[in-house]
């Protein structure tokens, strides 16, 4: 009897080993890339959270920097403000004027008040 017999159970037949290590060798090689794959995908994401905290950190440094530095400007301006006040005394403007440019008070009769005309 032939294999085309009936009720024969047809044989299995061996793959010759060439064949099987290159299908073996895809399936590794397609898993490997896989894991790759995932492995920089988590690398990258990893990489973007550091950077984004280093980031942020530089950021909150430069804010503070900033803060001193207004800071320090609104002290200047107070100051300036303070002396600007100092300048315009009128009791230093009245001593400087008799002092160094040597002026006096005016005597009666010297000062004429002179009115404004009304606007038409």
């Amino acid at each position: 009897m032939g294999p085309a017999a009936e009720g024969a159970i047809p044989r299995v037949q061996r793959m010759p080993r060439a064949a099987a290590s290159a299908g073996r060798s895809r399936w590794l090689s397609l898993t490997s890339l896989g894991t790759v794959a995932l492995g920089a995908g988590v690398l990258a994401v990893a990489l973007l959270i550091v950077w984004q905290h280093v980031y942020a950190v530089r950021l909150g440094y430069e804010i503070e920097r900033l803060r001193q530095h207004q800071a320090a400007l609104v002290q200047a301006h107070k100051e300036l403000k303070l002396e600007m006040g100092k300048l315009r005394s009128i009791r230093r403007v009245e001593e400087i004027a008799r002092k160094r440019l040597g002026m006096i008070s005016p005597q009666a009769g010297q000062v004429t008040v002179v009115q404004e005309p009304p606007v038409q």
